[in-house]
């Protein structure tokens, strides 16, 4: 799932200026806003800039702003963009025809060098007009799905002089810089813009952004060792309420709760302060949980064999199936009859009281294929033997974390593992030793040691080891299905060459932009609906290339027919298999399921790689009503794609 959301993270504490006061929680502040981001919204590294100290100079965020959001060709019109500043706020008189109408004083951001002479003269921070400017200029851009967060303060009154006062508020005086000095550092597409500054950052009526403030104008946004009262509210609250159900101006209500007792009352303005956070962008249907329906009791969960779902799988009970909003379990439940789309369960304890969901997520998969995996001794694992003491009740390799009902089991030599495992200081070094994979292709991947990532490592392999070995044991269709890969010209779509796919291996010799065509034959007699998987064996990414749409009114594979994917006419774009650039060769498989009714299998994704096909977008999971009369079944073939990297012509 590519992310739709891009943001700039300020966080000053440091400040250039001897006489300004520094702060302590502010760049711990944006960091924390980037690990949010990160992990429960999936935005990528690449999306988020973040500014923090001396980086945060005027010019730089002036810059940053254009090059990251403004002038980023990855930004599309509606994607959801944040920026969030925490440091200190300031104000300073107006000078002469600032702004229309009366103003006594003007509210700025103040970045790293804030009152300190600069190449324009003396820095008067990030003044409200340039700001505005730079915003309205974003949302004629990229559209005006823009928020922006301060956590920062505009005081009326001077502070006091003591310590405490100075210390845990976002506020510093202006000492030297002028009324002229704003104009000399106004934003250049501010210049002969009109601008209503009467509010300051705090306008009600404008379009451009929905801004988040800290406190009302006049109040002081507080700080503390472990951070910004309004950021940790903030931070708090995404952890207790569906972000994906609330607006703008509710969450701003929900987040003065938690700091009235303070007399900190965040603010929220704009036009579009009653649309839904972030407009919804990133609470994307999540396709790991499926629909479930029936009795409190006893629920049909819309899952079967041909997910890979088993007598005894188990499954939590959630209110609803968006990413990245809270979801806690409800119930839990446990399989006891298994169809080819769908199952029967049960609850898993009948004496604790539960909730009702219409959504469910595997957390056993109860799997019978063992997942083998050989744990080399380093120097990190055994110092972690001698002196480490695992107080963590979740069940581990060296360290690593293994879900339950996955059926990993540690063998002793590498010769007997589907995947070998080598803790290390700074990194973790996985290798796929799977019988299926051929021997010249076990390439050792190295994954950034944190818990986020390579805490997950062993349950994804899992995962993706019983998908690639699962068949239906009754083979209905297995002599039935067949499957040709064709290179196509980009332009055309027209099939260049012969079939490359010979006794079950496609071998290919890759070229820099190279694009494929799959051809899926059903020599059966009954309709069918595919689902296309590729699977990286060097890795442990599963992204499906073809979904068929559950509107369709017929299966797509007829029998006695064929299907095209990415050829003339097939209305679907020509297949680019992933090659890193640091590999000579790339091995991976295409695995097609078919089935004789419709089902989702959008959980079968999963993706680590940067090197990740360009996603197929899977209908989110509905219920799927079946005639009684109508049998099910379902089959799976699989083809082997070994990928050497062409030599460039000379």
């Amino acid at each position: 799932m590519a992310s739709r959301v891009f943001a700039l993270l300020i966080g000053i504490d440091d400040y250039k200026s001897g006489r300004i006061w520094n702060l302590e929680a502010c760049a711990h502040d944006a960091q924390r806003m980037k690990q949010w981001l990160m992990q429960d919204l999936q935005v990528p590294k690449e999306n988020i800039a973040l500014l923090l100290n001396q980086e945060g100079t005027k010019r730089r965020i002036e810059d940053t702003f254009m090059s990251h959001l403004v002038n980023n060709p990855a930004i599309a019109k509606g994607d959801a963009l944040i920026v969030y500043f925490a440091g200190h706020g300031s104000t300073l008189r107006a000078p002469p025809e600032w702004c229309e109408g009366k103003l006594g004083s003007v509210q700025v951001l103040c970045p790293y060098d804030h009152d300190t002479k600069g190449p324009e003269g003396r820095v008067a921070g990030i003044s409200d007009r340039s700001l505005f400017a730079m915003l309205a200029k974003l949302s004629l851009i990229k559209g005006d799905n823009i928020t922006l967060i301060l956590d920062c303060c505009f005081l009326k009154a001077q502070l006091g002089s003591s310590a405490r006062d100075r210390r845990f508020v976002r506020y510093t005086p202006t000492l030297k810089a002028t009324p002229e000095d704003l104009f000399l550092g106004l934003w250049r597409g501010a210049v002969g813009r009109s601008f209503r500054g009467e509010f300051g950052f705090f306008q009600d009526d404008c379009q451009s952004h929905v801004l988040l403030a800290a406190c009302r104008p006049g109040e002081k946004a507080l700080e503390w060792k472990e951070g910004g009262k309004f950021t940790s509210e903030l931070l708090t609250v995404k952890d207790v309420l569906p972000l994906h159900q609330m607006k703008y101006s509710d969450l701003s209500e929900h987040l003065a709760k938690g700091l009235t007792h303070i007399q900190q009352h965040p603010v929220c303005v704009g036009r579009r302060k009653d649309r839904v956070f972030l407009n919804g962008v990133p609470f994307v249907a999540d396709a790991s949980l499926v629909p479930i329906n029936g009795e409190k009791d006893r629920l049909r969960l819309e899952m079967g064999a041909m997910h890979g779902v088993v007598e005894g799988t188990e499954f939590s009970v959630h209110d609803h199936n968006r990413f990245g909003s809270i979801n806690p379990s409800l119930d839990s439940f446990r399989v006891y009859e298994v169809h080819p789309t769908w199952s029967l369960a049960r609850r898993k304890s009948m004496n604790k009281p539960g909730g009702r969901g219409s959504w469910a997520r595997i957390t056993r998969w109860n799997s019978r294929t063992p997942f083998r995996v050989y744990i080399k001794r380093t120097c990190s694992s055994i110092l972690r033997r001698l002196f480490v003491c695992n107080k963590n009740s979740e069940a581990e390799l060296d360290g690593i974390p293994v879900k339950e009902g996955l059926n990993i089991v540690q063998v002793e030599t590498s010769a007997k593992a589907d995947m070998s495992v080598g803790v290390h200081t700074r990194d973790v070094r996985v290798q796929n030793l799977d019988h299926l994979v051929p021997p010249t292709a076990h390439p050792v991947i190295r994954i950034e040691k944190d818990r986020s990532r390579s805490g997950v490592i062993l349950s994804e392999a899992a995962r993706f080891h019983m998908h690639l070995h699962r068949t239906n044991p009754a083979k209905p269709f297995h002599e039935s299905l067949g499957m040709e890969i064709f290179r196509v010209d980009p332009h055309t779509q027209r099939r260049v060459g012969p079939n490359l796919l010979v006794d079950g291996t496609a071998a290919i010799s890759h070229s820099e932009g190279a694009r494929y065509a799959v051809v899926l034959h059903n020599h059966s007699d009954t309709d069918l609906w595919p689902y296309l998987a590729y699977m990286d064996s060097n890795g442990v990414d599963i992204q499906l290339l073809y979904h068929p749409q559950p509107s369709h009114p017929i299966p797509p594979l007829r029998k006695r027919s064929y299907l095209d994917i990415g050829c003339t006419g097939s209305g679907i774009a020509p297949l680019n298999f992933p090659f890193p650039d640091n590999q000579h060769q790339e091995s991976a498989f295409l695995k097609l399921f078919v089935s004789t009714s419709y089902t989702s299998m959008g959980l079968l994704e999963q993706s680590s790689s940067a090197y990740s096909c360009p996603p197929t977008p899977v209908p989110p999971p509905t219920p799927i009503v079946e005639s009684k009369d109508q049998p099910q079944n379902w089959d799976t073939a699989l083809v082997c794609v070994i990928m050497r990297r062409a030599r460039a012509k000379r």
